[in-house]
Formats: C-alpha cells, sequence, structure tokens
C-alpha cells in the first residue's frame, strides 16, 4: 500500500466519521426541526416584549414550535407573531395563547390545553393575551403600598383622636356611665328573661309543632297569594280594555248626541201622528154604517161582489178571442200595409197569416 493511498484512506475514514458525528448530532440534538414537518399559525398581539425569531411555542411546559416572524399589523395595531407549529401538535379552538415572562426576561408563547372538538386550521389568526410587565407591576405596587401607608397613617391619626375623645368622656361623664352601666345592666336582665320565656314557648312540642305545621304551609300560602295578584292584575287589564272599548264606541255617539236626539224627536212625533191616524181609521172601521163596516159585516154586497167578480172573468174569456183576432189583423197591417187600399179591397187574400 503506498503512502497516497494511506492518506486517501484514512481522510475517508475522517470525512466518515465526521458526517457519523454530524448525523448523530442531529438526530439526538435539538436541531431535528430540519427534518419535521410544521404548520403555521398567526397570533396577534398588542404588544409582545421579548418576542422574536425563535422564541418558543410551549403547551403544558412542553416546547410544540417556535416564532417564525413578527410583523407590525398596520389595520388593527400591534404585532403579529407567526407561528411554526409541529404537524403533530394539534391545537383546541379554545386553545389560547399568552405571552409569559420569566423574571430574567426570557419570553415564551404558551397555549392553554383546551377541550374544544374541533381544531385550529392551518393558516388561522387567533387573539393572544399580553403578559403584564413586571417594571409596571412594580410600580403599580409602589403606588398602592405608598396609598396604603398614607391611609394607615390617616387612620392612626384618626383613632388618636378617638382615643383622647373617649378619655375626655369618660372623665366628664363618669356618673352618668354608672347610670348608663346600671340601665344597661337592667336591659340585659329584661332581655333574659324574655328569652327564657321565649325558650319555654318554644321548647312546648305542641307549639313548636304548630310552627313547624305554619312555616311548611307557608310557601303555599305566598304561591296563592302571588295567584291571585296575578289574577287580579289580568282582571284589571281586561277592565282598563273593555273601558278603552266602551270610550272609543261611545265617543262617536257623544259627538253625534245633538242630531241624535233631534232625530228621535222627530221619530217620536211620527210616531205620534202614526198613532193618531190609526186611531182615526179604527174609529172608521167601527162605525156601523161605515162603508168598511158595512163589506165585512153585510153577506148580500159581499155576494154582489163575488157575482160581479165572476161576471168579469166571463167577460174577459169573451174578449180574448177578440184579442186574438186584433191582434192577427194588426199583424197583416204590418206585413201588408198595401191591403188597407184599393188594391186590398179589390184583391182578396188567401186568409194565412
Amino acid at each position: 500500500m503506498t503512502e497516497r493511498q494511506l492518506q486517501f484512506r484514512v481522510g475517508m475514514f475522517v470525512i466518515a466519521a465526521f458526517a457519523g458525528l454530524g448525523f448523530l448530532s442531529l438526530r439526538f440534538g435539538e436541531m431535528n426541526w430540519l427534518w419535521q414537518t410544521h404548520y403555521q399559525l398567526s397570533v396577534h398581539f398588542d404588544s409582545a416584549p421579548g418576542i422574536e425569531r425563535g422564541t418558543p411555542v410551549r403547551k403544558n411546559g412542553v416546547e410544540i414550535g417556535a416564532v417564525r416572524s413578527v410583523v407590525f399589523d398596520e389595520e388593527r395595531g400591534g404585532v403579529v407573531a407567526v407561528l411554526d407549529i409541529q404537524e403533530r401538535y394539534s391545537l383546541r379552538q379554545d386553545s389560547l395563547p399568552s405571552l409569559s415572562r420569566s423574571i430574567l426576561g426570557d419570553a415564551a408563547i404558551e397555549f392553554t390545553p383546551g377541550k374544544n372538538p374541533e381544531f385550529h386550521r392551518p393558516g388561522e389568526q387567533i387573539e393572544g393575551l399580553a403578559a403584564p410587565d413586571l417594571m409596571d407591576m412594580g410600580a403599580h405596587l409602589e403606588r398602592a403600598m405608598t396609598q396604603t401607608l398614607a391611609s394607615f397613617a390617616a387612620t392612626s391619626e384618626e383613632w388618636q383622636k378617638l382615643g383622647k375623645s373617649a378619655n375626655g368622656i369618660l372623665e366628664t361623664q363618669q356618673g352618668r356611665l354608672d347610670v348608663v352601666v346600671a340601665k344597661a345592666a337592667e336591659s340585659l336582665n329584661e332581655f333574659t328573661l324574655t328569652m327564657q320565656n321565649a325558650n319555654r314557648i318554644l321548647g312546648d312540642p305542641q307549639n313548636a309543632e304548630n310552627l313547624k305545621v305554619t312555616l311548611a304551609a307557608l310557601p303555599g300560602m305566598v304561591d296563592d297569594t302571588r295567584r291571585t295578584i296575578h289574577a287580579v292584575r289580568s282582571a284589571v287589564l281586561k277592565m282598563d280594555e273593555n273601558l278603552a272599548n266602551l270610550h272609543a264606541v261611545t265617543s262617536p255617539l257623544a259627538q253625534r248626541s245633538e242630531s241624535i236626539v233631534v232625530k228621535l224627536d222627530k221619530s217620536v212625533g211620527n210616531l205620534e201622528a202614526l198613532s193618531s191616524e190609526l186611531n182615526l181609521l179604527t174609529r172608521a172601521l167601527n162605525r156601523k154604517d161605515g162603508t168598511l163596516n158595512l163589506l165585512m159585516s153585510d153577506p148580500q154586497l159581499y155576494r154582489h161582489l163575488d157575482q160581479s167578480a165572476a161576471a168579469l172573468e166571463t167577460l174577459l174569456k169573451n174578449l180574448d178571442p177578440v184579442v186574438r183576432d186584433v191582434r192577427v189583423f194588426t199583424d197583416k197591417v204590418a206585413r201588408h200595409p198595401e191591403l188597407i187600399g184599393v188594391g186590398g179591397a179589390i184583391r182578396g187574400s188567401s186568409g194565412l197569416k
């Protein structure tokens, strides 16, 4: 083996060793993301301090991706972080991203687990929650502590004033305090007697049972009262509605009351005149020498009228052929008016229509 071949083999061995070392580093190290598939999600933040390319994205403390880019949102304001999420990790619809920062200032985007059965679609934009700034929290806490200490100081001064006032009252009103204490003791004694009487009343089993029955019946009575009030309210509303309808009906009558009274007066006058006429007619009918009375009461006059009607009927039957001949004659004249002249008198007719 020549020296050149030996150097070539040693070089190939070194190259293979470095290639294997690089593969193992990529495979078992933190660069396995190079051959893993990802999908993108966009998260909108009002402010995103500490977020930059490569910021980790976690879910329940487990890293599931990284920030791809951070751009300003010109329409809504704030910033939009584009996330590269590993395809094997699916995020549910109610899984919300929040910006978290450690005490040292390291930022990360943390997703909540979520329970919605539907998942975020690739390319979807989500609204994120910004983490509070520790410096702002410290400033707010300092202001709150300052206000609290000032309140404590003012309260302490008020308590001192109250103590001085109480001491002055106790020193100047010693006699009155004794009277007040005596009256308080008497009131306490009366209260004790009252409570003993109440215990005796409530301690009686019969009274306790009656009280229990009364309390049990109280909800039913309240329901009955509520239903009664509801029924009364409904009746009042219906009465109000009926009164409104009655007002709508009587309002036109009230407006035309004068004309209605005038017409009613005229109608009563006409009715009175008609009654007078009927009275006269009745008197005329009741007269014994009247025509109508004779017509209704004289049988001979009725028979004469019956005979006259029969004779008139016979006359009408006899006039019927004459009327028929006159109709034929007029029809002939209408068809042949020349028959009326001299030629018609000389020439005879066949007699056909």
